[in-house]
């Protein structure tokens, strides 16, 4: 699929990317080029035609270099073709560019999750919060980095963070009870896995969960049954 052709903002002629001025009337065209050339890239991507939206991305990137947003977009490209090293390194690029730009702080730590360097991504995610400490989000992804690193306490400090504001974060509530079943605290697991069944009565590792649980418990109710008992009962 072709994309659109760039046209003059103001008069409509066309033009050509390296047109500074429209040549009919004049126009400065170097920020409505970019929108065009933008707008280029979003019509790929509409079309599922990722190759031609990176390439395009990288001609405005090399064209445009202290464009921390065009870097972005870049790296998010990269990341959504599976490219994840491409895409931390255009992440880090876009911050070399914009120290503040929060959501390449919060990208950059989606990729360096997704590439198993927890630590990093933690330092990502707190940046994110250090920005903007009402970004929930951050704290849910900082809660899944803790339980993969094994640090149990600090997973569920930030797991329920993020159900502040967003008590509908249902996966937020299905990690909360994992973390609650492996630490043994069982009613509240039991109570995490049954917010997650209210959203979706069909999930069923959390249904597999409580059974698991319940399971646990009558047996416990059995053996402290046996245990009471006076020796001429036994």
């Amino acid at each position: 699929m072709k994309s659109p052709g760039s046209s003059c903002p103001h008069c409509g002629s066309t033009i050509e990317n390296a047109f500074k001025f429209c040549p009919a009337c004049g126009i400065n065209l170097n920020q409505n080029l970019l929108d065009l050339r933008l707008k280029e890239v979003l019509h790929y991507q509409r079309h599922g035609q990722n190759w031609q939206a990176m390439e395009q991305l990288k001609e405005l990137a090399n064209s445009y270099p202290g464009d921390a947003y065009i870097h972005k977009l870049l790296g998010n490209t990269y990341f959504h073709m599976g490219l994840l090293d491409w895409a931390i390194d255009i992440y880090q690029r876009a911050l070399a560019i914009d120290k503040n730009y929060i959501d390449a702080h919060y990208d950059l730590g989606v990729a360096f999750y997704h590439r198993a360097r927890m630590q990093d991504a933690i330092t990502e995610f707190l940046s994110v919060l250090k920005l903007d400490p009402d970004y929930h989000a951050a704290h849910y992804r900082i809660g899944l980095c803790y339980h993969h690193a094994g640090q149990f306490n600090a997973a569920i400090h930030h797991l329920l963070e993020s159900t502040v504001v967003t008590p509908e974060y249902v996966m937020a509530h299905y990690h909360l009870g994992v973390l609650y079943f492996k630490q043994g605290e069982f009613k509240k697991a039991k109570l995490e896995f049954k917010r997650v069944l209210d959203e979706d009565p069909n999930d069923t590792s959390s249904a597999k969960y409580i059974s698991i649980i319940s399971e646990q418990f009558n047996h416990k109710l059995e053996e402290e049954v046996v245990a009471n008992r006076n020796p001429q009962q036994v």
